[in-house]
Formats: C-alpha cells, structure tokens, sequence
C-alpha cells in the first residue's frame, strides 16, 4: 500500500496482496469480492472521487466495496479536518 495525502486530496494504491488480504480478513470477509486480488488506485479531492483504476485501467465496480476498501485503509492515516475525511467517516 502507498498513500499521498496533500492538503487538498489523496491517492491510494493497493498492490494485489492488499486487495487480497482485505477482502479474506477474518471475521470480517468480503467473500464476492471484485477487487481481491487486483492493484486499485483511487484519486479523491475536495469534491469527491477523482480517478479510479483497477490492474491499471479505467474500471467500473460495486462503489460500497469501493468505498469500504479505502474507508478501511485510509482509516487514521488522513489529519483532522482534512477535505477528504468526511468521504470515509463511519
């Protein structure tokens, strides 16, 4: 996993191992996973998502997973107060 937090956004990516362990976390499985085992990448601003690439290219998929990914991994990483916090608060 790498992040890049600036004052105004975030990037993450995720290497296929991180997909993968995220999605088999016990107790806590996402057994029809579409990213397990695939490198995402995701852009957020100020006003929401700006980029999403799944194995390095522009994809489409379920935007719960999505979000409870990044929610999950970004989770303590951004600063209070930071613009992007409120898209993975809970």
């Amino acid at each position: 996993m790498r992040t890049q937090i600036t004052n105004t956004g975030v990037k993450l990516w995720l290497f296929a191992t991180d997909t993968y362990c995220w999605a088999r976390r016990p107790g806590n499985r996402w057994p029809c996973s579409d990213l397990s085992g695939k490198r995402l990448f995701v852009e957020y601003d100020r006003n929401g998502l700006v980029d999403v690439a799944i194995d390095g290219q522009p994809d489409d998929c379920a935007a719960h997973e999505l979000l409870a990914i990044v929610s999950d991994h970004l989770r303590g990483r951004l600063p209070a107060g930071h613009p992007c916090e409120v898209y993975f608060e809970g």
